[in-house]
């Protein structure tokens, strides 16, 4: 009786069958490779209101702002979870985006008439980085600190562009309050509202053109039968989605997210080593030399992210599975290899 009387006058129950019972193809309810998406967009929320609870304490000043991390950490009522909740997930995110986006370069989904929905996934892409570099900063600790002047540093070295980036990045000499409340700016509302935005998009798209047909022995697609996603394969994303947010509260109890010593621009000992997404940039740039280090920070992402972008628009041939286009296959290869082995190497010399 409620649920009509509440349907007659809003259509909610209409909308969410919609939402939830658009067609996928049969296989799709059988792959976990096709729930990393899914899983992926549930991380995200559980990112964004574990962000939302850390917003209600903390103080984005260089004189609060470590206090208050460390109110949040040892005083707040389960305070010292959620930061690690969202220290940790933020781990799971990246990697969980990186999986997807080479299932969907293995499956050749980017193909037409998907090409939106593999750019508007690099965009993603980027702003999940987006959000790890500038919220490294935030506690205000050495590690942080340092890392942080590091980052700018390096962006500061792009040629022509490079002392304007540093300084609107830094707005001024030496990081500062100015530093902290951009950072601040970006972290909990330009970047949140650009990742709301562009994952409505995404999400429109795949469910415009759907699930990639499978790929069958010779590298083409072939058809597949459709199904409800609810319930064949809803269930399944929240099970996944389950598991991993039980690994990361089990890894957050196990080691709380960590806090070093409060920033101190006169103390230079602390190891500047970003996090572990970006160690593979930071280990390839101790080999190379430094007048050789404005150009490699220039045009390296332009390299990755630019031949990622024309992808789509390159690769034309009616066959999708990677495995049956060498070249393409190589040079994705040597990207994957690079940024696994380099991340190896910086883990193993740290």
């Amino acid at each position: 009786m409620t649920t009509n009387w509440i349907d007659t006058r809003t259509d909610l129950t209409q909308s969410n069958q919609s939402l939830f019972r658009w067609p996928i193809p049969q296989f799709a309810t059988r792959s976990i490779l096709h729930a990393l998406g899914s899983v992926l967009l549930i991380t995200l929320l559980i990112q964004l209101f574990t962000g939302l609870l850390l917003c209600v304490y903390y103080l984005p000043s260089p004189i609060d702002a470590y206090n208050s991390v460390d109110f949040i950490t040892y005083q707040v009522p389960m305070g010292w979870l959620i930061r690690s909740i969202h220290h940790y997930n933020a781990s799971v995110i990246v990697m969980l985006v990186f999986l997807h986006t080479l299932r969907t370069f293995a499956y050749g989904a980017y193909k037409k008439p998907r090409e939106i929905t593999w750019l508007s996934g690099i965009i993603l892409l980027v702003i999940t980085l987006g959000f790890a570099f500038t919220g490294y900063l935030l506690p205000w600790d050495q590690r942080g600190y340092w890392a942080t002047t590091i980052g700018i540093g390096i962006a500061g070295k792009t040629p022509v562009i490079g002392e304007t980036v540093a300084l609107l990045l830094q707005g001024g000499p030496q990081l500062g309050q100015l530093t902290l409340t951009r950072f601040y700016i970006i972290h909990v509302a330009i970047l949140p509202l650009s990742l709301i935005a562009f994952t409505l998009f995404h999400l429109q798209q795949h469910r415009k053109h759907g699930v990639s047909p499978p790929i069958t022995s010779i590298g083409r697609n072939s058809p597949n039968r459709l199904v409800s996603h609810y319930p064949h394969r809803m269930f399944w994303n929240v099970l996944l989605s389950i598991v991993v947010l039980a690994g990361v509260i089990y890894v957050s109890q196990q080691t709380w997210a960590p806090l070093d010593f409060p920033a101190d621009p006169t103390n230079t000992s602390s190891d500047p080593r970003p996090e572990w997404y970006f160690l593979f940039l930071y280990q390839l740039l101790s080999y190379v030399p430094g007048w050789l280090e404005p150009y490699v920070i220039a045009f390296l992402p332009l390299i990755g992210l630019g031949s990622m972008a024309a992808l789509p628009f390159i690769d034309r041939k009616p066959v999708y599975a990677v495995w049956q286009k060498p070249v393409i296959l190589l040079i994705g290869s040597i990207y994957v290899f690079a940024i696994v082995i380099l991340t190896v190497i910086a883990i193993v010399q740290g």
